[in-house]
């Protein structure tokens, strides 16, 4: 149900209502005064009039003037400026944040991210709008005091956060309002005020309940302040953010979503110089003295205005819909920023918002990369010679990127420090093979701070390990055949990446090359005595071995007789008789050597030659009858 508080109509319709009416009323009072030329929407005088014109009726229709909680001094004067230094102030609209918000960050989360958000360099493009740096002046849950004004059950209605703010910030009525600060404790509005107010998470905005994500919005306000000559009211800036819309499966995830939402504001109250206006461009307010007040009283809102002209933040959400002209949508996702505060998990999430300078979306986090020298293989092989660059961009500013911080260390071991150089970093690797950590990030001049990031490296500088099958240091008969078997390996390494055999220092034989699987007719491809095999590797980052074996080709009494059975099949002795014949001669000298009889062994070797000498080219052929005169000749050289 809808609570009717003690000031009067609680409710958004009635508040914009009475600002649209005022509005038209004002447009008609001042149609007549000249344009002003603009440096930004803060030079408008026209407009600020009719701003005012329309809140100073909307607080009196909304019973602000009149109750004490909500005391104003009228008329209050809008003037549309910027926060030249955001003095940013959380409130909690409850009792125990803590307590009742369980799966919420603690309030002790929420403001270590506002002190890290004000330290930070986030609103650093916003300077171009006016807004200088910014300070986190504490946190205050809710008072007893605003108690009547604050929202019950599970909504708030826009003009009851607003009346509680004002409450908060402004209620002490002795001497006078505005005299003392408030009886809450909540420091006093200054130009300069921005409270955040965080709803809790069983409460959600009547007029824009959570549908999807999560939806917060800023706007104005007016508290007493009793000048020594005379009572004036102080505007101020606040920030709502319904964390009830905040989404997420871890509570980092509910966190960022919800520093997303509440930088989303942030900036935009502090760079929205006028409420419904847009962002500070001179493009943005060409029609917002005729149809803009049209269209906010037939709407009874501002928000399509706001989505024609486009605020800060709306501009670069990544959700957005604008389609200009003058406001485009720019979708930018989050932004991390780093923090040493262990409250924050590491980072927390910002909004991106419009810079008019870069013609783009800010803040503006510096970026680095990795890059690997030669040699190098993907997805990140290098060696100790390889020169590995971290480079670094400053993400839009301009401004450049101040330094370069890293750290290498072996995977799964303690990180070092940070080494912090001027852009760009070199370094190369040197230690054990295997998987090393480069951690790094950059920091701006702008005063951004990129979340350290990591990339994996492989130092390998071992050679591929080469393995020998076939042939192997042996002798071998001359009428064997010889099938090449050798591999390489690289273990964890980058992998092999070319491996080859070579034979007495050439790489083909016959013909044919040498690879793994090849088959070698020793008989018809190799001389007698002593080979060297040879076997090259190298890996993807030219680290390089080799491994060679020697064997040797002999002759034996069995393997001559092979000979001749191979070169019979081969077609090479054409007499068959002539083979006869042949393998006769071989049978007895065998027989001979094998008795030791060297002398007879030798006589008949010799009678074996004399005849393949008498049908080289006859009976035999010539190549043939030369290979078997050789080995006859090896077997009289050699007998036991």
């Amino acid at each position: 149900m809808r609570k009717k508080s003690r000031g009067g109509p609680r409710t958004i319709t009635r508040l914009v209502l009475a600002m649209a009416i005022a509005a038209s009323v004002a447009t008609a009072m001042f149609a007549g005064a000249p344009p002003n030329l603009l440096d930004d929407n803060r030079g408008d005088g026209l407009l600020a009039g009719i701003e005012s014109a329309a809140f100073n009726l909307a607080i009196n229709v909304a019973g602000f003037i009149v109750d004490p909680l909500t005391f104003t001094y009228p008329p209050v004067v809008v003037s549309g400026r910027v926060l030249e230094h955001p003095k940013i102030h959380n409130l909690y609209l409850d009792d125990d944040w803590n307590a009742n918000n369980p799966d919420a960050p603690t309030k002790e989360q929420i403001d270590a991210f506002t002190q890290e958000l004000a330290s930070s360099g986030y609103l650093s493009a916003a300077a171009q709008y006016g807004v200088g740096s910014a300070e986190f002046t504490g946190s205050h849950e809710r008072s007893i005091v605003c108690a009547p004004l604050q929202p019950v059950f599970d909504h708030a209605e826009f003009v009851e956060v607003m009346a509680w703010v004002t409450c908060m910030v402004g209620f002490n009525p002795i001497p006078a309002p505005g005299v003392f600060p408030p009886l809450s404790g909540v420091p006093s509005p200054d130009n300069d005020s921005v409270y955040v107010v965080y709803l809790p998470r069983s409460v959600q905005i009547l007029e824009n309940p959570c549908s999807s994500g999560i939806k917060g919005y800023h706007f104005f306000g007016a508290a007493p302040d009793f000048d020594i000559i005379l009572p004036v009211s102080q505007t101020f800036a606040f920030v709502v953010v319904p964390t009830a819309c905040a989404n997420g499966a871890t509570p980092q995830e509910i966190l960022n979503s919800i520093t997303n939402a509440a930088t989303h504001e942030i900036v935009e109250a502090a760079t929205d110089p006028l409420v419904g206006t847009g962002w500070i461009n001179n493009s943005i307010v060409t029609d917002v003295h005729g149809n803009f007040f049209e269209q906010l009283i037939g709407s009874l809102s501002n928000i399509p205005s706001d989505l024609k002209a486009g605020e800060a933040a709306d501009i670069c959400e990544a959700s957005g819909t604008m389609t200009g002209p003058p406001a485009f949508q720019h979708p930018t996702p989050a932004i991390p920023i780093p923090t040493a505060n262990p409250l924050l998990g590491g980072s927390f999430l910002v909004a991106a918002y419009w810079s008019n300078q870069q013609n783009a979306c800010a803040p503006f986090v510096p970026k680095t990369t990795l890059s690997l020298g030669s040699p190098s293989f993907p997805p990140g092989f290098v060696t100790s010679s390889t020169v590995l660059t971290i480079n670094a961009v400053d993400g839009g500013s301009g401004l450049g990127v101040a330094s370069i911080s890293f750290r290498v260390y072996p995977e799964g071991t303690t990180p070092p420090a940070f080494t912090t150089v001027a852009a760009p970093a070199t370094f190369s690797l040197s230690g054990s093979d295997g998987r090393y950590t480069v951690d790094m990030f950059a920091t701006g001049n702008n005063g951004m701070v990129e979340v350290s990031h990591s990339s994996t490296v492989t130092l390998d500088n071992s050679a591929p390990v080469i393995t020998i099958t076939s042939p192997t240091a042996t002798e071998y008969p001359h009428s064997a055949t010889l099938t090449l078997n050798y591999s390489a390996t690289d273990g964890t390494g980058s992998g092999v990446a070319s491996i080859n055999g070579s034979l007495d220092g050439s790489s083909t034989l016959a013909g044919h090359g040498l690879d793994s699987g090849q088959t070698i007719s020793l008989l018809l491809e190799l001389a007698l005595g002593p080979h060297s095999f040879r076997v090259d590797s190298a890996d993807h980052v030219t680290n390089a071995s080799t491994k060679a074996v020697t064997f040797t080709i002999v002759v034996t009494a069995e393997s001559i007789k092979q000979d001749v059975a191979i070169f019979v099949a081969a077609g090479k002795i054409w007499d068959p008789g002539l083979a006869t014949a042949l393998l006769s001669k071989l049978n007895s000298a065998a027989e001979a050597r094998a008795k030791g009889n060297c002398n007879q062994a030798a006589s008949i070797y010799q009678s074996f030659i004399n005849q393949l000498q008498a049908q080289s080219g006859v009976g035999v052929d010539p190549t043939a009858a030369a290979i078997m005169i050789a080995d006859a000749q090896y077997l009289i050289a050699h007998c036991p």
